[in-house]
């Protein structure tokens, strides 16, 4: 569940604010991977999750994960930089 917001928030499936203030991000689950595309998730040697693909526009992106909660990486021509928690 977590990995599929990373992706929603990146992609700009699930909008959020332009603000340092923590945002609860809700998605359809079903919308999302129909936007997302094939990737792939795997660990690197760094320690950090990585999901690379492709979403339905034919943007490629590479976005990591760290243990942290920081994400960062492209997605086409943008630049992605958030940090995530489970709010379980």
């Amino acid at each position: 569940m977590i990995m599929s917001a990373v992706l929603a928030v990146a992609l700009g499936l699930a909008p959020v604010k332009d603000s340092g203030s923590p945002q609860l991000v809700r998605f359809n689950e079903a919308d999302v991977a129909s936007q997302v595309g094939r990737y792939r998730q795997f660990t690197g040697k760094d320690g950090k999750t990585h999901l690379r693909g492709f979403d339905r526009l034919g943007r490629a992106y590479d976005i990591a994960v760290d243990a942290n909660g920081h994400v960062e990486g492209e997605v086409g021509e943008w630049h992605v930089s958030y940090d995530v928690t489970d709010p379980a």
